[in-house]
């Protein structure tokens, strides 16, 4: 337990010296807030008009709606940067260092995981904070202290499934140049898998059905649901249940698979069996790889 402490805790050292790295891990984040500052919120707030009287809440609802993309993605863009350690000491031959002393390759891949896992509960709840502050400053409201815990609760779970994916497709790469190339395809999709770039319902039914099976996009899903559940009801105040339900459609605060609505549980569930499958084929892979 004390060598597995130590790793993490030289991981941890490693990746917050190279201040490169950790701007990677934030890249796909800046790229929508300049985004959403530049068009997104625009493009938003004017569609919403047409149906309903804009209102300083409407502002608050569409930053809320951003709000829980950007928690979304941090989970999972800085949980893969981190694993850009375990690569590094793969192709350096750091990790066969390693196992001069009394440790076991398990024990060092998961050393890898802790440090992974720990960086994204460190930078989401920073980024929570931040967004609260933003919330705040534009006129909102902070969460009420329920709702608080309730969105550390889905950041915990959201960190839980990042660190599970990331392992799963870093067990496949086996040098720097691969990684680099997988956290280009990941940091590029991640924002439209998770109905960020694009409102999902402005999208072929192809792509909702994609975006509604991939298990990350449901911790945006449940983020939304805790940030905006206020503010919808204060700017669709008076106006139709059915314009409030083609709303929550066309930005992913509902799914409708197939013509049913899915529920917060099955939501839940999704994430759930996600990271329990993932941790099994990562634990097959990595028992191939070192056999």
């Amino acid at each position: 337990m004390e060598a597995l402490f130590s790793l993490v805790k030289r991981n941890n050292k490693v990746f917050r010296r190279d201040k490169t790295q950790v701007f990677y891990s934030l890249l796909s984040v800046i790229i929508v807030i300049v985004l959403y500052a530049v068009f997104l919120q625009k493009m938003q707030v004017n569609a919403i008009e047409e149906v309903t009287k804009a209102t300083p809440a409407l502002v608050t609802m569409v930053n809320e709606w951003i709000v829980a993309g950007l928690l979304s993605m941090t989970a999972v863009s800085t949980t893969l940067a981190a694993y850009g350690i375990a690569v590094r000491d793969l192709e350096s031959k750091a990790q066969a260092d390693f196992l001069t002393a009394p440790i076991s390759r398990a024990t060092i891949q998961f050393s890898y995981v802790l440090n992974a896992f720990f960086i994204g509960c460190i930078f989401s709840f920073i980024a929570l904070i931040g967004c609260e502050i933003f919330i705040v400053s534009t006129g909102g409201e902070l969460l009420s202290f329920g709702d608080f815990l309730k969105v550390v609760g889905l950041l915990f779970l959201s960190v839980l499934l990042g660190s599970v994916f990331n392992l799963f497709l870093v067990l496949l790469a086996n040098s720097q140049h691969s990684f680099s190339t997988l956290s280009t395809i990941v940091g590029t999709a991640l924002g439209f898998l998770c109905g960020v770039y694009v409102p999902v319902g402005a999208l072929p039914s192809f792509a909702q059905n994609l975006i509604m099976y991939f298990p990350i996009s449901h911790t945006t899903l449940l983020l939304r649901n805790a940030f905006m559940e206020s503010s919808i009801s204060k700017v669709f105040e008076g106006a139709p249940a059915s314009q409030v339900e083609e709303y929550k459609k066309m930005y992913g605060i509902v799914y409708d698979l197939h013509g049913n609505i899915l529920s917060t549980p099955t939501s839940i569930i999704i994430i759930v069996v996600t990271i329990i499958m993932l941790a099994i084929l990562s634990i097959i892979i990595f028992k191939k790889k070192n056999k």
